[in-house]
């Protein structure tokens, strides 16, 4: 299909904004089809070339949905270490997402720059591929993600695509949500089909009015996920928008339930977490790891604590260094103990990303307060792995942080 891919595209495009729900429906698998399938950098021209600047917000909200998933699917590495090809097309292509008139097309927008923001070279390929006048609004919009998360998401993410899951009214949907969750791991095979019926199924169960369906809603995500693991790893990002929209919305209730099962939840998955934690840990910690409520405060702790036992602490290094710089409270000394311990555990294979991602935090915190017992942990474990390379990455600093940096060792030894 490459060959013909860009006139395909064009065609799916229009298709999925038609107001016949199925043919929506169908467009919108095709295009998933596509995704998966078609080589990247063909779809990847296809997407920009059928969707980018078309007028109806609808077929922009759809583009962005698939390109968001194409993203991913190329992998962040990919993508700011390669060449014009890639990031030179789709870099100015996600910001312009990124500030798009449409919430839906935004916040997918959004997603990709949280997702590519992990890499390193993420700032050197903004400043290669953009306009100097669009620099400033476009780190303001990372600085923001990279802070507070992906707010205003929707509900069901995949809505944005011009397909709403079937909600009518409670009596109607009564005998599909008031089910017990379903055990048998032949439920859902891995057709378009069934993959586009689970995921309005769970939208309508997760965005339910009564929060007992919404608790039934997370309780079907769990069974899933041990019986039958493969649709959940295919859904992955609609699965975990729709438990992000869970921790944070008001009712403590589904609140407390969704930071108990998400430790099973994990354990389960492993490395595919890799995928969602950049929506995951802010609606963990942001919410959460503050809170008064004692019970849903551990839940929280237990919940980071999974994630750092099942993924590679790669993937976490970054978003907990950029949350414990902006974090207050218990919070903030409760992730700076974490960064501490993936130090530990990473540090001595990862030195560059110690260098990169660790050393920043760490002269922040040094410049604003030397009492808290967690920087001097973070400092212990940095100067386990780096030994005075640890001082003399600190010659760059102003003299007050050089000053604290050895009076803290110096109590350490």
């Amino acid at each position: 299909m490459d060959c013909v891919l860009e006139e395909t595209v064009k065609l799916l495009l229009k298709k999925a904004a038609d107001s016949n729900s199925f043919i929506r429906q169908d467009a919108d698998a095709a295009l998933d089809s596509m995704v998966q399938h078609c080589t990247p950098s063909r779809c990847l021209h296809a997407l920009l070339a059928g969707g980018l600047n078309d007028r109806n917000k609808v077929v922009r909200n759809c583009t962005a949905q698939h390109l968001a998933d194409l993203v991913t699917k190329i992998g962040a590495a990919r993508i700011v270490s390669g060449g014009k090809d890639i990031a030179g097309h789709l870099i100015p292509a996600i910001c312009q997402l990124a500030q798009d008139a449409s919430p839906e097309a935004r916040f997918f927008g959004r997603k990709m720059l949280l997702f590519l923001s992990a890499e390193p070279k993420f700032n050197k390929v903004l400043d290669n591929n953009l306009a100097t006048r669009e620099l400033a609004a476009i780190r303001k919009i990372v600085n923001t993600v990279m802070t507070k998360g992906l707010n205003n998401e929707p509900i069901d993410p995949r809505s944005a695509r011009g397909r709403r899951p079937q909600m009518g009214n409670e009596t109607q949907r009564g005998p599909t949500l008031n089910r017990e969750p379903v055990n048998n791991t032949n439920r859902w095979t891995q057709t378009v089909a069934d993959k586009n019926q689970y995921i309005e199924q769970l939208s309508g169960l997760m965005g339910s009015k009564d929060f007992k369906v919404r608790i039934q809603g997370i309780n079907q995500i769990v069974a899933d996920s041990q019986n039958n693991p493969k649709v959940i790893i295919s859904n992955i990002h609609v699965v975990f928008d729709a438990i992000s929209a869970r921790l944070t919305e008001s009712n403590s209730k589904v609140n407390l339930h969704a930071l108990m099962v998400l430790p099973e939840i994990i354990c389960v998955l492993e490395e595919n977490m890799a995928q969602v934690v950049n929506t995951l840990v802010p609606a963990i910690v942001d919410n959460h790891l503050n809170s008064k409520n004692n019970p849903i405060y551990c839940a929280a702790v237990r919940a980071i604590d999974a994630l750092i036992s099942n993924l590679d602490n790669t993937h976490l290094l970054q978003i907990f260094c950029n949350k414990a710089k902006f974090l207050n409270g218990k919070a903030k000394a409760d992730l700076i103990d974490k960064v501490a311990a993936i130090v530990t555990n990473i540090g001595h294979r990862k030195p560059q990303m110690m260098k990169q991602r660790v050393l920043p935090l760490l002269w922040h915190l040094l410049g604003i307060s030397t009492h808290s017992s967690s920087i001097h942990n973070l400092c212990n474990a940095l100067y386990n792995k780096m030994g005075s390379e640890l001082t003399e990455c600190a010659m760059s600093q102003p003299l007050k942080i050089r000053q604290t940096l050895n009076k803290i060792l110096s109590s350490l030894q």
